[in-house]
């Protein structure tokens, strides 16, 4: 109860200095007041208070587990503890590699970050900045799972001796490559619309 009292009171100071910030037009400390502090609320929310950690383990798995045999390894599913860390057995010839779906695979981490990141971006409003949150926060899960993926098929395929190779280099490379797409989207691509539009406005 202490916690929840803590992480409350926490959250209302930010909001109320992300509210002074934008009464006050000081735009750059709203956008990195408001976008760290929604991401850490965010993460420290969904591991601690609200089921949304465990939640995006269990659907990045399920969703690995489902496309796993398409590219022709047939993985194994397990709760290691009900409703929340998931387990993928991966099998190479005669040995399995049992991969756990933590934190960092979970994708909460960059997801966070992405929703702050946008929710308070100026270059859009209303409607479109919800749109592009959705869009970008469905992209970046499934990003997270093409990661996972791509780890399991190196397991899978080539042994446990590169699983450390496929989860610190090859799935982190991807993984960066795409979001810097998902960003470029999401934040990139709005910003050189509104400035062209602008641009545009002044005479020549």
């Amino acid at each position: 109860m202490a916690e929840l009292a803590l992480f409350a009171a926490a959250a209302v100071g930010w909001v109320g200095v992300v509210a002074f910030f934008r009464r006050a037009r000081a735009w750059l400390p709203y956008y990195v007041v408001g976008a760290s502090g929604c991401a850490i609320l965010v993460v420290v929310g969904g591991r601690e208070f609200l089921p949304l950690e465990s939640v995006i383990r269990v659907a990045t798995a399920e969703s690995v587990h489902m496309v796993a045999p398409l590219i022709g390894i047939k993985t194994t599913l397990e709760h290691v503890a009900p409703g929340s860390l998931m387990v993928i057995g991966v099998p190479h010839q005669d040995e399995w590699t049992v991969l756990a779906v933590g934190l960092e695979s979970s994708g909460l981490l960059e997801s966070a970050a992405l929703l702050g990141l946008v929710a308070f971006f100026p270059a859009q409003t209303g409607t479109s900045r919800l749109a592009t949150i959705l869009i970008a926060l469905a992209l970046t899960f499934i990003a997270n799972v093409f990661r996972v993926l791509i780890i399991v098929a190196t397991v899978g395929y080539l042994g446990q001796d590169y699983l450390d190779f496929a989860h610190v280099v090859v799935g982190r490379v991807v993984f960066f490559v795409i979001a810097i797409g998902i960003f470029w989207f999401a934040i990139t691509a709005p910003t050189l619309r509104r400035v062209n539009a602008r641009l545009a406005e002044v005479p020549a």
